[in-house]
């Protein structure tokens, strides 16, 4: 016996292993505001402390597992000798006998195998463990550490699985139940084998009564009790998937695959959980508008209802197909003319044409069929396909589809880059693409403003003029053209920008220079190699995200500021020790190289901060000899510390920032996005649309001093959006959607204006109308422009400083639309 003791000893676990017994624990993912977002690991645990036990609970485990726990040394050596008689009798270890000690030492550092070898083994560690380790400890250990089926190790895991209950709810019954697994977690399972385990169930109840540690009453009462356990899952108080699973790969990142999932660390956002709903259904929205504009593709599937004999049949059919949305699966049983009668969930419903009348055959992006006169031309017995509920309290049902095509929104908050809400897709379970983050698209117009912005800042106005006609390009066969192929001459930076004029973009990256525009632009976080060194880069021929598009447009929300956008604000390990805290830059109220800001505020929003003057050139360095706004966050000995951040360098002087944002709010009350200021009746929202050529993007990018929203609509194939399908009809609405709920009850909060900057200056007053042929001037002090039907009005809003184009003559004028291959408009 001392000879195999000599042999195993030093095989064992020391002192140390034995205390630091690994429980593995899931990564668990928060709001902002601390609901669970997320939960990703094999094992579902939740360890507890053994005084959060209730008393029914641990004493149904030792009463079935080791009634003589406390009394003995780790091992019962009555057990321990039949069980030895038993392996050497059959050559197997079939008999148990094992202590909770030895099950504890066997879960923890042996293989599950049944030989002399490995319980010789089980039986010295569990001695060890006894030495090293009190009772309590071992019991806590055994109980946080116990696999009882359907991936739950650990009695509050359990407790949670089969019953959805915390463990001070269970009642004695239930605890019974859970004790009895561990014996067989398969074999006695409440779901598996609900008879079996009622018998175990039951055998315990009756242990537990005999030893005295329940009353006669308390033992009917339980053994009345029916088996009530489900399958439940974990409960998610937010939904976020597309934002979970860019903190899962995050996590990964930091600390290794084998960790993330098993430490048990705790991840908190920047996410606000009432934004991510109102996000979620403004991009479902629009993307199903978009979707029902182009017809219907037909059923999902198809299945032959012989072949299901009972309902029960059906809706074992009906779960193999997901829930993507608010888009239910259903099976239709009958159609005729008027009516339609659908299998969905455990309900059957009725559908009649006005339900299915969208449903127009798709075709083409730019064709439908015609409009279906019967519901059978559109449903027939056995197709599998998509409601949607329209009144759940009258259970009334409308005809849906998934949407193919693509959309992104993210919302952040523009004063630090604190991502408040991200849809990356229609739904995450259908495609895991995250169009926010992964979709590298060109943006279109809606990149004009870092353009009109790099002219501003070396000295245009809004009022300037730039004459909006045909253009040459030496030795280049491009030729550039308008949305529509229409001109209307000598027009101001401002109406250019709200009407986005492409020829005036062009005519205004020429003239400040393409070197200088992609180094302004990269202030904003564009990586240089993502932009083109030559005129196209005008009309947005840049490739970007919807997130970057989001970072870049914080500038102009919150003052001119350089922030980074960012979606974790701690992580801490499974006892809440703080491991990593969020320091991206904040703007402060100094020009100090950090901020200090109070616990309890948030960074200062763009209309409190003080209003700077000076004007940041390119040539400007600081101390370290580079441009201020690509020097790095300075290293500061306090920056981690409770509100200590790294200051946000300014990438855009004051006088800038208030002209482009003023021209950008000009986009939202007379331009290409006036529906918006329509619909908000806002006047501090700004932004940009942005539409590819053929229609393959459409993008709105708009903002508040409080909010910067990103929209974002398209093929993941980079197929056409059909005609007329451009950013105002597409991202618009579903930016104004969500904008409306989050801003609903906000008042609004303007930006601040410098104090050198003139109305003048501003191009103010000078958007074109049409004009009616009828009208004609009679003031002195108006000009228009007969060749293109178009009227300005006062003269001296046109900047004197900038030249005067002349007119364009009718015989130079391109014909009414140019088809230029891939021209951004």
């Amino acid at each position: 016996m001392f000879a195999l003791y000599s042999h195993y000893a030093p095989q064992l676990p020391d002192e140390a292993e034995l205390r630091k017994i690994d429980i593995q624990v899931p990564l668990r993912i928060y709001t902002r505001d601390g609901e669970l977002l997320a939960e990703y690991g094999e094992r579902r645990s939740r360890p507890v402390t053994l005084s959060a036990v209730p008393r029914n609970l641990t004493q149904a485990f030792i009463d079935i597992e080791d009634a003589r726990f406390y009394e003995h040394q780790g091992v019962d050596i009555k057990g321990v000798l039949r069980a030895l008689r038993n392996v050497v009798s059959t050559g197997s270890a079939s008999q148990g006998a094992s202590t909770i000690t030895m099950q504890l030492a066997r879960n923890s550092f042996l293989d599950s195998g049944k030989n002399l070898e490995r319980k010789f083994k089980e039986t010295l560690l569990a001695i060890k463990m006894e030495q090293n380790l009190t009772k309590d400890q071992i019991l806590e250990l055994y109980l946080n550490k116990i696999y009882l089926g359907n991936r739950a190790y650990g009695i509050a895991s359990a407790a949670e699985t089969y019953y959805g209950k915390s463990l001070s709810e269970l009642t004695l019954a239930q605890c019974a139940m859970i004790a009895g697994l561990p014996k067989a977690p398969s074999r006695y399972n409440p779901l598996a084998n609900p008879e079996r385990a009622m018998i175990r169930r039951n055998y315990i109840l009756k242990r537990m009564l005999e030893l005295g540690h329940i009353s006669q009453l308390d033992y009917q009462t339980a053994l009345n009790e029916p088996n009530t356990a489900e399958k439940h899952k974990t409960e998610l108080d937010a939904n976020a998937p597309y934002l979970a699973e860019m903190v899962r790969a995050d996590i990964v990142k930091r600390f290794g695959a084998d960790n993330a999932y098993t430490e048990g660390y705790h991840v908190y956002t920047t996410l606000d959980s009432e934004k991510q709903v109102e996000a979620a259904e403004s991009l479902r929205k629009a993307l199903m508008a978009y979707d029902h504009r182009h017809g219907y593709r037909g059923a999902e599937d198809k299945v032959d209802l012989g072949d299901l004999k009972t309902e029960d049949d059906m809706l074992d059919k009906l779960s193999t197909y997901p829930v993507f949305g608010d888009l239910f699966p259903a099976l239709v049983l009958s159609a005729n003319s008027s009516v339609a009668e659908l299998l969905v969930g455990e309900t059957r419903v009725t559908l009649d044409l006005d339900a299915v009348k969208w449903a127009r055959e798709f075709k083409t992006e730019d064709r439908r069929g015609s409009a279906p006169k019967r519901v059978s031309d559109v449903l027939k017995a056995g197709d599998i396909v998509r409601l949607r509920q329209t009144d759940k309290e009258k259970n009334t049902w409308t005809l849906a589809q998934v949407p193919t095509v693509g959309g992104a929104l993210v919302s952040l908050d523009p004063s630090d880059g604190a991502v408040r809400a991200v849809m990356g897709g229609f739904d995450f379970y259908h495609s895991k693409f995250n169009r926010a983050t992964q979709a590298v698209r060109q943006p279109g117009s809606s990149f004009k403003p870092i353009i009109y912005a790099a002219a501003l800042s070396k000295g245009f106005t809004p009022a300037s003029v730039v004459n909006d006609a045909p253009l040459d390009i030496p030795g280049s066969t491009w030729k550039p053209s308008n949305f529509g192929g229409r001109y209307i001459g000598p027009t101001t930076l401002r109406e250019a920008l709200a009407k986005s004029r492409n020829l005036v973009s062009i005519r205004l990256l020429r003239s400040i220079g393409v070197n200088y525009a992609i180094d302004f632009a990269t202030r904003f976080g564009f990586p240089k190699e993502n932009l083109p060194p030559n005129l196209t880069l005008a009309l947005g021929t840049a490739m970007t995200t919807p997130m970057e598009m989001a970072t870049a447009y914080s500038a102009f929300a919150n003052g001119g500021y350089k922030i980074n956008s960012y979606f974790i604000t701690r992580i801490e390990d499974r006892d809440h020790r703080v491991l990593f805290k969020e320091t991206s830059p904040r703007i402060c109220e100094s020009e100090s190289d950090v901020c200090v800001i109070k616990p309890e505020a948030d960074a200062k929003k763009a209309s409190d901060k003080p209003v700077d003057d000076t004007k940041p050139e390119p040539s400007k360095k600081d101390v370290s000899g580079k441009p201020i706004w690509e020097t790095a966050a300075v290293e500061h000995p306090k920056i981690g510390e409770e509100g200590v951040y790294p200051a946000a360098k300014r990438i855009m002087d004051s006088r800038t920032h208030y002209q482009i944002v003023s021209m950008m709010q000009g986009v939202t009350q007379f331009g290409t996005a006036a529906r918006a200021g329509r619909a908000l009746n806002r006047k501090d929202i700004a932004g940009k649309t942005g539409t590819t050529n053929d229609q393959k993007d459409a993008w709105f990018c708009g903002f508040t001093p409080e909010v910067v929203t990103i929209a974002w609509v398209g093929f993941d194939n980079m197929a056409k959006l059909g005609e007329g399908e451009t950013a105002t009809n597409v991202a618009l609405p579903m930016w104004i959607d969500f904008m409306h709920r989050v801003l609903k009850g906000e008042p609004s909060k303007e930006w601040e204006k410098p104090v050198n900057i003139k109305e003048a200056d501003l191009g103010l007053g000078v958007e074109s109308k049409p004009k009616s042929s009828r009208q004609k001037s009679t003031s002195s002090n108006k000009k228009t422009t007969p060749s293109n039907g178009f009227q300005y009005k006062n003269e001296r809003d046109i900047a004197p400083r900038q030249v005067r184009r002349p007119n364009v003559p009718a015989a130079q004028r391109p014909p009414e639309r140019v088809e230029i291959p891939e021209q951004l408009f």
